[in-house]
Parts: C-alpha cells; sequence; structure tokens
C-alpha cells in the first residue's frame, strides 16, 4: 500500500474494517457541535432520555403526552356520597375546550355492572359576551358521576365539581384540553356532603342504553300503567276536531269531550250522538243487527228475525187534532195505533180483526163462547140470566082444556108455566 493513497489502494475495505475491529460506524471527531462526537458531560448527553428511567426523567409530562397525541392520565378516589372538586381549569374566552373522563363509579361489589362506568365531562369557554364557561356531563351508567357544576374563583380560573355516590375508589381519570388551556387534576378531591354555595349548575345528558333504558317521562311518553295525554289524539291520522279529542283513521271522526260529563260522538266533522249521565243520545239513525234490550235483569227487547217480507215502523207522532199518536206500520200501511185525545181519553184502533180469549171493556166481559158478564145482568152472565128470567122449552102441541082458576086471586097449579087460550 503506497502513503499517498490514504488507504484508497485497499481492495476490501470492509473487511480490512472488521480486521482493525473498527466495527461498521464512521469515525467522527469529538467534540460539543454539530458533527462531531458527544463526549463526557455534553448536554447531548446529560440532556437525554434514560430508557430505564421508562419516561419518568421526561420534565413536562403532560406536554409530551400532548405532543405525542396521547392523553394525560392519572389515578383518583372519591370515598363519600356527595360533592367533590375534581379539577381547576384555566379557560380563556373566545374560546377554549378541556375535557375529563372517568372510568369506574361508585361501588366495588362483585356482580354490580353498573360500577363499570363511564363519566365524561366537557367544558367550553363562551366568547367573552358574557364571560363565562358551559360544562356538560355525559353518562352512561346510574353508578357515574350525576351532576356538574363550577364556580369562578378569577379571571378565567374555574373550580369544576361533580356530585357522584359511594365508594368511587381507584378511578381512572383522563384529560385533555386545547392549547390556550389548562387543566389541574385533583388526585385526593376536596369533598362536601352539600352542593358548594354560590356554584353554577351544569347540565347532566343521559345516554341510554340496555342498562339505562329511558322512561315514558324521559321521552315524552305515556307510560303503559296509564298517564295524562295535552292535547288532541289521532290514531293512524292527524287530528283535526282538536279540544280533547280522539279520531280513528279518519282525521274528524271520533270521540271528542264537548263539556262537563259530555262526550260528544263525531263522524265526518258532524255531531251524531252524545253520551251524558242519562244516556245515550242519538241525533241519526241506530242500525243493528242484532237486538235492542232495555233493562238490568229483566228486559225489554226489541229485535228482528230479518225474515219478513216488509219492513215494520213503530213511531210516535201526533198534530193538533191527535195530539199524541204511537203507531205501528209496515211498508203496506198501518196496524194499529194508540191514540190520546184532547180530553185525556184514549182510543186503541185496529185496522182489522181482534183475535183474544177474553175481551174487557170497563166491569163487561165478553168471552170467546159469545157468553158476556155485566152489570146490566145483574153482575153475572148473560146466559145465567136468560136461564133465569126466560121461558124455555115452549112447544106447540094439540088444543086441550084445564082448569086453573077456582077463585079470584088464587092460582092452584105450581108456578112456572105459560097459559095461553084462543
Amino acid at each position: 500500500m503506497q502513503k499517498d493513497q490514504n488507504l484508497a489502494d485497499v481492495n476490501d475495505k470492509e473487511q480490512a474494517r472488521q480486521s482493525l475491529q473498527l466495527g461498521d460506524s464512521a469515525t467522527r471527531n469529538v467534540g460539543t457541535t454539530q458533527g462531531t462526537v458527544a463526549a463526557g458531560d455534553d448536554s447531548r448527553i446529560t440532556g437525554a432520555l434514560q430508557k430505564d428511567q421508562n419516561g419518568d426523567d421526561i420534565p413536562d409530562k403532560k406536554q409530551f403526552a400532548r405532543t405525542i397525541g396521547a392523553v394525560t392520565s392519572t389515578t383518583i378516589t372519591l370515598g363519600e356520597s356527595g360533592w367533590f372538586k375534581i379539577a381547576t381549569v384555566v379557560m380563556p374566552q373566545a374560546t377554549s375546550t378541556a375535557v375529563i373522563k372517568l372510568y369506574g363509579g361508585a361501588g366495588y361489589n362483585v356482580g354490580y355492572f353498573e360500577q363499570a362506568a363511564i363519566s365524561e365531562l366537557v367544558l367550553r369557554a363562551g366568547n367573552g359576551s358574557p364571560v363565562g364557561i358551559t360544562a356538560t356531563l355525559w353518562r352512561r351508567s346510574p353508578a357515574a358521576a350525576n351532576e356538574v357544576a363550577w364556580v369562578n374563583t378569577s379571571g378565567d380560573t374555574y373550580d369544576i365539581y361533580i356530585n357522584i355516590g359511594q365508594y368511587a375508589y381507584w378511578l381512572i381519570a383522563q384529560y385533555d384540553y386545547t392549547g390556550n388551556a389548562g387543566v389541574i387534576l385533583h388526585t385526593s378531591p376536596e369533598f362536601s356532603e352539600t352542593k358548594p354555595a354560590n356554584v353554577t349548575n351544569g347540565q347532566t345528558y343521559t345516554l341510554y342504553n340496555s342498562m339505562m333504558k329511558p322512561t315514558a317521562g324521559d321521552v315524552g311518553a305515556l307510560p303503559i300503567t296509564g298517564g295524562r295525554l295535552n292535547g288532541p289524539l289521532g290514531i293512524g291520522t292527524d287530528n283535526v276536531l282538536g279540544g280533547n279529542s280522539i279520531v280513528f283513521g279518519d282525521n274528524d271522526t271520533g270521540f271528542k269531550q264537548d263539556g262537563d260529563g259530555i262526550l260528544g260522538i263525531y263522524a265526518n266533522n258532524a255531531l251524531v250522538g252524545y253520551i251524558d249521565n242519562s244516556g245515550l243520545h242519538m241525533s241519526v239513525d241506530v242500525l243493528t243487527n242484532g237486538g235492542i234490550r232495555a233493562g238490568d235483569g229483566k228486559r225489554l227487547s226489541l229485535t228482528s228475525a230479518n225474515n219478513s217480507t216488509m219492513t215494520a215502523t213503530f213511531n210516535l207522532w201526533g198534530d193538533a187534532n191527535r195530539p199524541t199518536v204511537i203507531e205501528l206500520d209496515d211498508d203496506q200501511g198501518w196496524h194499529l195505533y194508540s191514540q190520546r185525545n184532547h180530553d185525556g181519553s184514549i182510543v186503541f184502533t185496529v185496522n182489522g180483526d181482534i183475535t183474544a180469549n177474553t175481551l174487557r171493556a170497563g166491569g163487561a166481559i165478553y168471552q170467546n163462547n159469545g157468553d158476556i158478564f155485566g152489570s146490566l145482568w145483574g153482575n153475572g152472565w148473560l146466559s145465567t140470566w136468560i136461564n133465569n128470567n126466560l121461558v124455555l122449552d115452549v112447544q106447540l102441541g094439540a088444543g086441550t082444556s084445564v082448569t086453573t082458576w077456582n077463585n079470584a086471586g088464587s092460582w092452584p097449579n105450581t108456578p112456572g108455566y105459560v097459559v095461553t087460550s084462543v
């Protein structure tokens, strides 16, 4: 090898480095400037992270976590049931944001799944007019935090409080904030059984799930156990009846409350009847394939076998000459009627024959055998009166003579016969 070649004439430089035990690194001069090898107490050595510290030697761990896109995490314990000052935040106006997330909740019994809760706080500063923040709590479990509130201690600094149940031990707390804000999470928060004075209440939102199902009241619905509906109801359609009404399929057909104790019945927006405490009142015909029955226990029925050749009508009417008439008709004409006259008397008239076993007119009785009972016959039957008062069995025979009279006023023969002479 030639000196003036400066090892350039070495055929296998890599093998030569190995032979000289130089390794595969380039060799640089020791120094403190760029391009030199650090040595001793060079800041490039003393300021470097040591891997055996596992990040404990990072000066600003929170900023480091935010720089690499990680969320700052710590552990907090909330023992009793009540209010805790969980954090102090700096929230500049116009605007800034901070979030705090808690894993775990109140309780630590095996099988109590609600305690594996998640609570999220979202804080948002205003636009400076007015000055302040907005705080919301998003909860997923009954064992999560229940409420959020804050106190403005000075300027843009606020103490943040939450309410949570008992035994909220060893919870994981994560938090983050915008670059112009700041969060100090208190790992051993101040406790108060009651809500601190002068706090401003935040808003709690429940994220409903299979564990926390909404009630009917939560979603503005009626419970299956019953409830109050304010306003008209439409089944399968809109409601145009208005007021306290229910319509079915047709927007103007249904029921409507038309006054105290009055339930109106409507069809196509027309009042066809109503119900009150005196009964059912209809202003249109009532058609039924069955019977109409009145009474409780012993009933009066109006029925049709639906096999007659004509339709019958039982009608009440009247005029100036006939004040009250109750009439039975069919399609061919009238059958009978009962009429109240001006003098109060009643006339019953039949448009045809009357067939009866016995007819009564006042005290008189007409039997189907032709006999008559009445006061004219001594309050007895006509047949009996005739038998007692008229001659029976008069026969025409040959002439004869008899002595019937001896002395004036003396009739020797027994009464019960007729004497005739020629």
